[in-house]
């Protein structure tokens, strides 16, 4: 009778060990889950908050473009033209031949100064982006680059072109513009090329400079402040990198999913 009982307490002691031992495992893991749970939901949080960060930089930034656009195109577009148009009416009425050809030479630069200024408008402007598209835009602002600057710019399109739709393509022209900028005023660089990647799934766009060049690139990518690249290439989930080295140019690529969604900046990216 000892014994049975012995082995009736034995076993019943067993199976509530081994049931409290159970509960403690499915607590430990249903604990663990909740806290990885717990932490994606702050991590996506925190994603989430940065993203509304950087979306309202970008959305100040591109509102600060289109005003600089307007004042450009109705102010002083207008002045200059009207100061062209007052040159214009000197040199008609005029008999004296020095004053002719100077008032021809002044306007013809205030001409160009017009055209340049209206190239800067444009290409502030994010409406105008958007009704060129990406190619004719980049090509546009080419244009203007060489017209002030002694440089053989060149855009090369590859793969069937397609839209990538108007948030896309202003925030990669926006990292155009950047990279070009940065080329010039910290590469000197006496030719810049623009290749445009259409694949069926991707899109690449590269600059490359044959500038002077840098050997960190790392610690140049902060220093250049092309921060504002990252930004963009971040909202579009994509890839960005440079590749550089000392009298040897630079590469700066992104690549992209095209059927990433992405996120939206009051209409504008």
């Amino acid at each position: 009778m000892n014994r049975i009982s012995f082995m009736s307490v034995f076993i019943i002691g067993t199976l509530i060990l081994m049931i409290l031992t159970f509960t403690l495992i499915i607590f430990l893991i249903t604990y663990k889950k909740k806290r990885y749970e717990h932490r994606l939901e702050k991590q996506a949080m925190e994603n989430t908050y940065q993203n509304q960060l950087l979306q309202s930089r970008l959305e100040v930034q591109e509102q600060s473009f289109k005003y600089f656009s307007e004042e450009i195109h109705d102010n002083i577009g207008q002045l200059l033209s009207i100061v062209k148009m007052q040159l214009y009416n000197i040199k008609s009425s005029s008999l004296e031949l020095d004053i002719v050809t100077k008032a021809t030479v002044c306007t013809d630069l205030l001409g160009k100064a017009i055209a340049d200024l209206r190239n800067v408008s444009h290409t502030l402007n994010s409406a105008y982006v958007d009704a060129a598209g990406l190619p004719a835009a980049i090509q546009k602002d080419f244009d203007y680059i060489c017209s002030a600057k002694e440089l053989n710019c060149s855009l090369h399109i590859e793969g069937d072109e397609y839209p990538l739709g108007n948030e896309r393509e202003l925030m990669v022209f926006r990292i155009v513009q950047e990279a070009t900028a940065n080329a010039i005023k910290h590469g000197a660089p006496t030719a810049i090329d623009i290749y445009l990647y259409y694949g069926p799934k991707s899109f690449k766009v590269k600059i490359t400079d044959n500038g002077s060049g840098f050997d960190d690139a790392s610690s140049t990518f902060t220093g250049l402040g092309l921060n504002n690249m990252q930004v963009r290439a971040d909202l579009l989930q994509g890839e960005l990198s440079i590749v550089s080295a000392k009298c040897k140019g630079t590469t700066i690529s992104l690549l992209i999913n095209i059927d990433a969604t992405l996120p939206m900046i009051n209409g504008v990216a």
